[in-house]
């Protein structure tokens, strides 16, 4: 969102890390539910096309794009009932993550610190690591 959006203080540390990925410099992994944000998200805006495009671009990266499962939504109920904090969409990537053995998050949203489980990665302090 941030590397597609308006002028942000994450936007150019969210570009750098995705031309990394998309060059296979860093490995990435990501999940339906991501691609589902972005296209509700600039649906919703009335931007439907820009959010098929970047579903597109994401689709054409290499990197490996997780289906959420029973499963994940069963370990999502237990993440919110663990982390009251954590929203509904969030609990979902996190259980995604947690059961294909992930435990690094890319991300500026620090109410992702909440889940004991996983490591939260800032895009600029990680942008910043990699320069």
């Amino acid at each position: 969102m941030y590397a597609a959006g308006a002028a942000h203080r994450y936007k150019a540390p969210c570009l750098q890390i995705l031309a990394l990925v998309e060059t296979e410099q860093v490995t990435a992994v990501t999940s339906s539910e991501v691609l589902q944000e972005l296209l509700y998200r600039y649906s919703h805006l009335k931007l439907t096309e820009k959010g098929i495009h970047l579903c597109r671009r994401i689709l054409s990266f290499p990197i490996q794009i997780l289906p959420v499962t029973a499963a994940d939504v069963q370990q999502a109920t237990e993440i919110l009932e663990a982390a009251p904090g954590i929203k509904s969409r969030d609990a979902i990537h996190a259980a995604t993550m947690l059961n294909n053995n992930l435990k690094i998050i890319l991300t500026a949203d620090k109410h992702f610190e909440q889940i004991s489980s996983l490591n939260r990665l800032d895009p600029h302090d990680y942008a910043a690591s990699i320069s």
